[in-house]
């Protein structure tokens, strides 16, 4: 031990650096976000994978069963929680099956509407109606024809040629026929 002119004691170790203690916790946060980034682009990866393996999965159920459903999806009109689903048969018969619409004032229904291509007026369907819980169902005629999107909208009881109402589900087909 070295004496000093005050006479303290001053023991001698090892000398840290402030400012290389900073720089060294920084650089064990980037190493930590870097495996960070790296592990979730590879649970990315693993999802992405596992999507398209479903959806390869699902266009095999479709092509080996006897129907094919499409789901129907809110728009900006419709409550969030909306939802619909149009199922085919091989014949090309189906149903349509809604949820969650709002009811529909007095004089008016849903109806739905077939475009056969994404650039044609559509044609119009039946009308329907909803129950208390916002749910209904239409059967669909084999007899359609081939269309790539279905939609329904709230229109006059009665029905009407083209759409004038507020569209509150929409889906594509890809090609279904009623």
């Amino acid at each position: 031990m070295e004496h000093h002119p005050s006479g303290s004691t001053r023991r001698r170790g090892p000398v840290f650096n402030r400012d290389l203690l900073i720089l060294l916790g920084l650089m064990g946060l980037v190493l930590a976000a870097v495996i960070w980034a790296v592990t979730l682009r590879d649970d990315r990866d693993r999802a992405d994978d596992r999507i398209a393996a479903l959806e390869q999965e699902i266009a095999a159920f479709r092509e080996r069963s006897n129907a094919t459903g499409y789901q129907l999806t809110p728009t900006a009109d419709a409550p969030a929680n909306a939802g619909g689903t149009a199922f085919f048969a091989l014949d090309g018969s189906g149903v349509i099956s809604v949820t969650n619409l709002p009811a529909a004032p007095e004089g008016r229904s849903y109806q739905v509407w077939y475009y056969p291509t994404a650039e044609a007026e559509p044609l119009p369907g039946a009308t329907f109606t909803i129950d208390e819980n916002g749910t209904g169902f239409m059967l669909i005629p084999a007899d359609v024809g081939v269309f790539t999107t279905i939609s329904v909208t709230l229109e006059p009881e009665a029905g009407t040629t083209t759409p004038s109402g507020p569209v509150f589900l929409e889906g594509t087909t890809g090609g279904a026929r009623g």
